[in-house]
This record gives C-alpha cells, structure tokens and sequence, in this order.
C-alpha cells in the first residue's frame, strides 16, 4: 500500500469516527422518571390498599435518572425506605434491553443480582432491544398490572440540552460506577432567587419596600430560629408539589378536577 493511499483510509477512518461520535452526541437524551405507587406514608411505612380496593392516594417510592445514546443507556435510582428522604443511588447500565447493575468492584446482570427480583426495578428498564426510550418524553403516564389495577404512575421530566459523558455509558470505565446525579427529583429548597431576596429584603431588617411605599415590620426572631431548625424531607417536598400541580407536576386536572 502506497504512502498516499494510506493516507487518504487514515483521512476515511478518522471521518467515520468523528461521524460516529457526532451521531451519537445528537442522539443523546436525559429525563428523570419520578415513581408513585397506590398508597401512602405512615410514620416510615408504606402503607398500600387492599386488592380491589379503590384509592385516590399515591406515594412516591423511587427517582430515576436517566442518559442515554441508544443502544446504550444509564440509570441511578433512588429509592426511599421511609417517605422521608431518598438513598443513595444504584447505577443501572445498559445496551438495548438488557441491563447490568455496576458498583464500585464490579458488574452483575440485573437478571442474576437481587434486584432483578424487585418489579419496580424491572419496570426502569424502559428500552427496546434497540436501546430506545419506550413512553412518552415528557408528562404523566399509569402502567397498569395485569389485574387491571394501577401498578405505576409516572412523571416524566426532559432536560432539553443533555450534556453528559458518553463514558459513563460504558459498565467497563472508571466512571460506571460513580453517581452522575445524586438523585432527579426537585431541590427547590436548595434554589435561592436574586429577585426574591431583593424583594423581601433581608430578615431581620424592621422596613420593607412595597410598590405602596415603605411597610414597617417587628422582626419575630424566636420565629426564624424556629423556622431555621424545621427541615422537609426531599419526599415530602415532591408529595406537596404533586398534590398541589406545582413545577413539574402541572399537568391537567382530571374529570373529577383533582391533580392526579
């Protein structure tokens, strides 16, 4: 093989390659699965109806995260054990619609590790054997078991432009079995607003400004330092805004014009 034609298969390889990785990168997608299931809590226990019983009430039990490049595909999981706060993630790995679960020293197929017994982590595998999200992109969605009876609600969020490592998609890199995202859900306690701070100026201080002109106020401080102490539990703050239809989950009333 000449110097030139040598050059010129280097010029083609190189160009399949930065193709191949172009397409991947447009195909990327990210989204977070927020999980419900009939019921509710009950000083740390779920507490669920019984067979055929009808109930309004649903309980949120797992955050799911969600990168993928099909075939290939991630998801951390969350779980709470208590209504109160969520774990720490479990990495899901995947190519199609097979999944492994990685950790730190290693990765086991999910159908011969533990949690390939436990439906709900059966039902985050939500791709085909091409590696494609199955669902809606975004909005609210019910799965239902084979009784009939509603076995998962779920709120599906997008992120517009996904921005992660394709390596993380890879179960035999260094970074498989670190967490991306600590959990998908909400930390609207974490946000602070510039506009609301200047708004409401700091606390403490005995003269607001309104649009109505300057409002004197009695700084009650036995009533921040109870407020500082009083914390909400990540579960709890998705369950206020569900049940109010706030941020993400503003989605259309039903017939009986509840938030579902």
């Amino acid at each position: 093989m000449t110097r030139a034609r040598s050059a010129r298969l280097g010029v083609v390889v190189a160009g399949l390659l930065v193709g191949a990785a172009s397409t991947a990168a447009a195909q990327k997608a990210q989204w977070t699965d927020a999980v419900f299931v009939p019921g509710y809590w009950a000083g740390g226990r779920l507490v669920q109806p019984a067979a055929n019983a009808a109930s309004d009430s649903l309980a949120l039990v797992m955050s799911v995260a969600y990168f993928s490049a099909p075939p290939k595909w991630r998801a951390e999981i969350s779980r709470t054990a208590d209504g109160r706060t969520m774990g720490a993630p479990t990495v899901l790995i995947g190519e199609g619609d097979r999944a492994v679960v990685v950790t730190a020293v290693g990765a086991t197929p999910l159908e011969q590790h533990a949690l390939g017994r436990d439906p709900l982590v059966r039902a985050a595998v939500v791709f085909d054997a091409g590696g494609h999200r199955q669902g809606p992109a975004n909005g609210r969605f019910v799965e239902r078991l084979a009784s009939g009876s509603v076995g998962r609600v779920v709120y599906r969020r997008a992120v517009r432009n996904p921005t992660f490592d394709l390596a993380l998609l890879d179960p035999g890199g260094r970074s498989a079995g670190a967490t991306l995202l600590a959990s998908g859900i909400s930390r609207v306690g974490d946000q602070r607003s510039a506009s609301v701070v200047a708004t409401a100026g700091a606390r403490g201080v005995d003269n607001i400004k309104t649009p109505k002109g300057q409002v004197a106020v009695t700084p009650d401080t036995a009533a921040i330092t109870k407020m500082d102490r009083y914390s909400v539990g990540t579960v709890a703050l998705e369950e206020f805004m569900r049940s109010g239809g706030l941020g993400p989950y503003a989605v259309p009333a039903d017939s009986t014009g509840r938030h579902p």
